[in-house]
């Protein structure tokens, strides 16, 4: 810590002689001048002082009649001093500082996060007509109005939120989840089974239930039934079915794995920097950045003025290029991967289930492993279908 201070307000290491040294030494401490490294190397004397103490000591070591000689000079504000008749340099840094902060203040790059089903660009496209695009001024977008409006006009948008990062936009997006296609509430409607299963709940909420809980079902039976008799009018009458089925579902499981796997093997790495200037971008490599056969991760380092991030600094590209080989598993290893990928398969394919019970055996063949077996999960098996009346 010492040392950096040092660097920064500068030193100067000097050389006494020709005169009285052990005076001189006397008058300095008495003058509370701060000396450093003093030591004597024959009839000279050596120190360090700050630079802006250098003259006083100057003027000392003349009243003892010597003189002083520098022989070292560090820290920050030498180069300074070389330049300070140089007004045009000073100026070119205070603007470029001012030009600088100013830049931040406006929008230079728009970042979307979140959407899946959303189309990016067309997203982009749409918050760029309603003002929030490369080159806006920040104070001039009206967040609160596009966050409304994307909403408004994104049916899969369940919720939006324009973060401001530095010079970045950063839009970040909930996707709704999606939902079964159901009739019209007006429309009459029956209630039937998706699937097969024991019916282990039943809740209705509008028409005449045909099934119980504990009922076997099929799939397209009828659990509600949206027409009924009614004691006060003639005829039939007809209403929107609703209600929740949760049934106990058993669905056959199967996944075949090969035993022949691709595997990457690493082979060279290579990183390819680019000078970001608010939007430019200039390589500072030769030759071509070659993505074949390769992963690529990025890194960003971007200058900041008051903790905020401005379009200026450097992009770092990690390429890891690779080559696949292909492997053969052992049976052990087969039998590991192959359960592995059952188990993922399951919770992706029942991610909106429950599931009860999964049994499932692994057969090895010579070729790839079969992981065959059932699952029992919870689901709510209730569809409305509507009821079409001939007039």
């Amino acid at each position: 810590m010492v040392r950096l201070i040092r660097w920064v307000i500068g030193f100067v290491r000097f050389c006494f002689f020709d005169g009285f040294a052990d005076g001189f030494l006397n008058a300095c401490i008495a003058a509370g001048e701060p000396l450093r490294n003093v030591h004597r190397d024959g009839a000279k004397l050596y120190a360090d002082c700050p630079a802006s103490h250098y003259l006083a000591l100057s003027r000392l070591a003349r009243a003892h009649g010597g003189r002083l000689k520098v022989v070292k000079r560090k820290g920050m504000v030498f180069p300074f001093l070389k330049m300070k008749n140089r007004f045009g340099l000073f100026a070119g840094a205070v603007a470029f500082v001012v030009i600088i902060s100013a830049l931040s203040g406006f929008v230079w790059n728009v970042e979307i996060v979140g959407n899946e089903r959303i189309d990016g660009s067309e997203l982009e496209r749409f918050i760029a007509d309603n003002g929030l695009h490369s080159g806006v001024f920040w104070d001039g977008v009206e967040k609160d109005r596009i966050e409304n409006l994307v909403m408004a006009s994104f049916d899969d948008c369940a919720w939006v939120h324009i973060n401001e990062i530095g010079t970045t936009a950063r839009i970040e997006i909930r996707e709704t989840r999606v939902k079964p296609k159901i009739a019209p509430a007006k429309t009459p409607a029956n209630l039937k089974a998706t699937d097969d299963g024991i019916i282990v709940k039943a809740d209705v909420y509008d028409g005449w239930q045909v099934a119980k809980k504990g009922d076997s079902v099929t799939k397209g039976d009828l659990l509600i039934s949206g027409i009924y008799d009614s004691e006060k009018k003639k005829g039939n009458q007809f209403a929107h079915a609703r209600g929740e089925y949760l049934a106990q579902v058993v669905y056959p499981l199967e996944n075949v794995v090969s035993r022949e796997q691709s595997k990457k093997v690493y082979t060279t790495e290579r990183a390819f920097k680019e000078f970001v200037f608010f939007g430019l971008r200039l390589p500072l490599y030769f030759g071509r950045m070659n993505l074949q056969s390769a992963d690529v991760s990025t890194d960003d380092i971007y200058l900041k003025i008051n903790d905020n991030a401005i379009p200026i600094g450097v992009v770092t590209a990690k390429v890891r290029y690779y080559t696949v080989q292909k492997i053969t598993l052992s049976d052990k290893e087969l039998t590991a991967l192959c359960k592995a990928e059952t188990e993922k398969q399951i919770q992706s394919d029942y991610a909106d289930c429950e599931i009860v019970k999964k049994k499932y055996g692994i057969d090895l063949g010579a070729d790839s492993a079969t992981a065959k077996g059932k699952i029992t999960v919870l689901k709510d098996i209730g569809e409305e279908v509507p009821i079409k009346i001939k007039k």
